[in-house]
């Protein structure tokens, strides 16, 4: 194999798995950082929904931040 996990090779799939994985992560870390500091459900809730958001904003710009020349496929199937 010369390269990359199969599906991800596809440009379109690897940027959607990196704001995915950036929303996953921010989500988590909102959760727990809320959750440390505070008992309700709701809160906690709340701060995972708004770092997902935060975090998919953030990948969708490091995504479109990436020069073209390395977001360009390969040409190999």
């Amino acid at each position: 194999m010369s390269g990359g996990i199969p599906p991800l090779r596809d440009r379109h799939l690897a940027a959607g798995f990196i704001v995915v994985m950036y929303l996953m992560v921010a989500a988590l870390l909102a959760g727990i950082t809320v959750s440390a500091f505070s008992d309700s459900g709701v809160a906690v809730g709340s701060a995972a929904c708004a770092g997902g958001v935060l975090g998919a904003a953030a990948g969708v710009w490091r995504v479109h931040r990436t020069p073209e020349e390395e977001r360009a496929d390969e040409g190999t199937p």
